[in-house]
């Protein structure tokens, strides 16, 4: 697709090396007015003579990285830059490259870098043009349709600062360009422009960069923090800050808005502390090794416009974080938190790099707008319930609400994020209290580095997962949001209840208190989201006392049924001694069965297990939540089936075979409407213990058991995920790949003009 088979008028095009004006009229003939030609220094002079009216389509080349950083939607590179195709993927933000087509022994190496990436599929031959002795190759890199908007954009060197200033001014855009602006209109090679923009002009602001082909960066930040104006995922400042700052700009003799002195003093100060930390070089009394050299010198800089407001700033980083808390201008601590990823400084002035999970701990979720139009609030809290989440408040939050946890919580970043709308702003608040915290694995970790409780993480999900069952993927939102940690909890609860923390706090103190070791605990055995197990010295000698959280009272209903049920009628079902409003008690066993990761039970233990079980089940129980972990062994007694929050005495009638039992399959739920959290099949419960198939488990001969346990663990020390032989596999794939790619980039960016 080139000029005069259809490429739009509107295509941008960056031409690199031109050597002389004649691509340009081409494609001025063929319509396309948007170009902009970057030539090497020496002969710049002449092709701008040249090019006559159309010179300031013409700028210096001075340096051929600015390929990987500009907007357009052609790229040509001439004579010299088309090894520049080694790297594909560096160019995959342009429709369209245009390779010169060269006849000489260079000709031999673009050929290869083109073959490579269209083996690749990083190309896709688009057609050939020539005009005059300019042959060009033109092959397709992106995808048609819009771009995904991101915060760095671009715009035409040929405007100038001014130019961009005036047509900003027409637009009626409102900006500031927030720091850096004392030398405009001059701007060095490479240097940026970092502004700031009301939410309803972003779209505007954009489109006028984006208008014409651009060189000049600019990283573009919307006052919430939308889509593709954010930094890391959150609102470049506290919302209400940088609408006030926007309100208050003033002009610069550019012609630039810039932010009013008191604004420029607190919000680059705000940039050093939480976007740079130790990058600043200013000095901390917390660490010591902060960059000697940073880009900016931030201490002159915030000196000089601290003296124009008569401001005298202390000596470290610690003393201005207290100043920027004391005029308003700290971020809350969500944001801070999310700053702090990336912000070692940050992270110690916080003083904790990740929050433990402990002991009981509040959680606050906030429910937003639109999942309010599907699901209602008992569908939320049921979802929170059914993973341990016990709510001490329920609360729709009224306007006022609404919008301060709108503006200060969650970095004041509502937008859709990932998904196709916006779930809207916070409108419901649950505040509930969890007894047995999770601990974070590490790649959920890795995402969400504050998170001191996991479960968190799957009750948000498990009401994404409600939601989407009504409405299906295409139509999902972020629906739910929550504070990672206790500290923030309170901190919500600041913001959006202040009035309910004290009810929150007595309620809190009551739950924990009921579920706390008694005088007579020997030691805890458990402490789980519905329950806590203790070895008890009582009058008998030791016992085992399992306490119930209000969270969990049908399941202390449904267990103590079942040890009343089948009492006398299973010998491996413990006795029951003694009952209470919220505890039970049953024998102390001494267990010596010991369950380990990748170690398979042996087959006598295996099938006394399913021996038990089937006695279950043949006495009228269905015991759901059956795997090998609810078994203690006892050299006095032998092996005793525990836990049974999750047994359902069958109704009457019911013919349902012992192995198509949900002991050894995934409940059904409309039969089973309470059902563990998580995987309940077989192959998570006791593949990896028993190493054979449900069906040779129960039913094969021991011939056949061993056979299949033999090939298990061969399976699980060669093919299956995770095996030495697979992730050496994998490492040495990843190894030549990044040696491979390393290699074609540096070829690739090795141009000099």
């Amino acid at each position: 697709m080139m000029p005069g088979t259809g490429l739009p008028a509107s295509t941008r095009v960056i031409d690199v090396g031109a050597p002389d004006d004649t691509l340009a009229r081409a494609l001025a003939d063929a319509g396309i007015e948007r170009y902009l030609g970057l030539t090497a220094a020496r002969s710049l002079a002449a092709v701008r003579a040249e090019a006559g009216e159309r010179a300031v389509r013409y700028q210096p080349l001075d340096d051929v990285s600015v390929v990987g950083r500009c907007s357009a939607d052609l790229l040509v590179l001439r004579s010299g830059f088309q090894r520049l195709v080694w790297a594909p993927d560096d160019l995959a933000d342009f429709r369209w490259v245009a390779v010169e087509r060269e006849r000489a022994v260079a000709g031999a190496e673009v050929r290869a870098a083109v073959r490579f990436g269209l083996a690749r599929g990083r190309l896709r031959r688009a057609g050939r043009w020539q005009h005059g002795q300019v042959e060009l190759d033109v092959f397709e890199v992106g995808e048609p349709g819009p771009r995904t908007p991101r915060a760095r954009t671009y715009f035409n060197p040929g405007w100038g600062v001014e130019g961009l200033a005036a047509r900003l001014a027409d637009a009626g855009v409102a900006y500031a360009v927030l720091r850096w602006f004392d030398a405009l209109p001059a701007m060095e090679p490479g240097e940026d422009l970092d502004v700031l923009v009301a939410d309803e002009d972003v779209d505007a602001f954009r489109a006028l960069l984006e208008s014409e082909p651009g060189t000049v960066p600019v990283d573009l930040y919307s006052v919430s923090g939308l889509a593709g104006s954010d930094y890391q995922g959150a609102a470049y400042y506290a919302p209400d800050l940088g609408r006030a700052m926007l309100a208050r700009t003033e002009t610069h003799r550019s012609g630039m808005r810039v932010p009013a002195p008191a604004d420029h003093l607190r919000s680059l100060a705000y940039h050093a502390l939480y976007h740079k930390g130790t990058r600043s070089g200013l000095v901390s009394r917390l660490v010591a090794d902060v960059v000697p050299d940073p880009e900016h010198d931030y201490r002159v800089a915030l000196d000089k416009v601290a003296a124009s407001c008569g401001v005298q700033l202390p000596p470290d980083m610690e003393g201005i974080d207290d100043y920027l808390a004391s005029v308003g201008w700290r971020p809350p601590l969500d944001a801070l938190r999310r700053l702090s990823v990336q912000n070692s400084w940050l992270r110690l002035r916080l003083g904790q790099d990740v929050a433990e999970a402990g002991g009981p701990q509040l959680a606050v979720f906030l429910v937003r707008e639109r999942a309010l139009d599907v699901l209602t609030t008992d569908d939320v809290v049921a979802e929170l319930r059914h993973r341990g989440f016990e709510p001490l408040v329920v609360r729709p939050l009224d306007a006022a609400a609404r919008t301060r946890g709108a503006q200060q919580l969650r970095g004041g970043n509502w937008a859709a994020g990932p998904f196709p709308v916006s779930g809207g702003g916070p409108a419901l608040l649950v505040a509930a209290l969890h007894y047995a915290p999770d601990p974070v694995s590490p790649d959920l970790r890795q995402r969400y580095p504050h998170l001191a409780n996991e479960s968190i993480y799957y009750a948000k999900q498990a009401v994404r997962d409600a939601l989407e069952a009504r409405l299906g993927p295409d139509a999902m939102f972020n629906a739910i949001h929550s504070a990672d940690d206790e500290t923030e909890a309170w901190e919500y609860l600041d913001v959006v209840a202040p009035d309910a923390v004290d009810e929150i706090q007595g309620r809190l103190r009551r739950r924990i208190a009921r579920q706390s070791a008694g005088p007579d605990v020997v030691r805890t055995l458990s402490r789980g989201r519905r329950a806590r197990v203790d070895v008890v010295e009582g009058p008998g000698g030791k016992a085992v006392r399992k306490t119930f959280a209000p969270v969990g009272r049908g399941h202390l209903e449904r267990e103590v049924a079942a040890l009343r049920g089948l009492a006398g009628r299973v010998a491996a079902v413990p006795e029951l001694l003694d009952t209470g409003e919220n505890w039970f008690t049953i024998p102390w066993y001494d267990d010596s069965l010991r369950l380990r990761p990748g170690r398979l039970l042996p087959m006598r233990t295996l099938r006394r297990m399913v021996g038990v079980l089937e006695e279950i089940h043949a006495a009228g129980w269905d015991l759901v939540d059956a795997k090998p972990a609810n078994f203690v062994h006892d050299a006095s007694v032998g092996l005793m089936a525990v836990d049974f929050e999750f047994a359902y005495e069958r109704p009457p009638g019911d013919t349902t075979s012992f192995a198509d039992s949900p002991a050894f399959r995934n409940p059904n739920r409309e039969l089973y409407p309470d059902l563990p959290v998580g995987d309940s099949t077989y192959g998570v419960r006791w593949l990896p213990v028993t190493g054979m198939p449900r069906p040779v488990l129960l039913e094969g001969s021991p011939v056949q058991q061993h056979l299949a346990r033999l090939r298990y663990r061969l399976r699980t020390a060669t093919t299956r995920p995770g095996s030495p032989l697979r992730r050496t596999a994998r490492w040495a794939r990843a190894t030549a790949r990044t040696a491979f790619l390393g290699t074609t980039r540096r070829r690739a960016w090795s141009v000099t003009t």
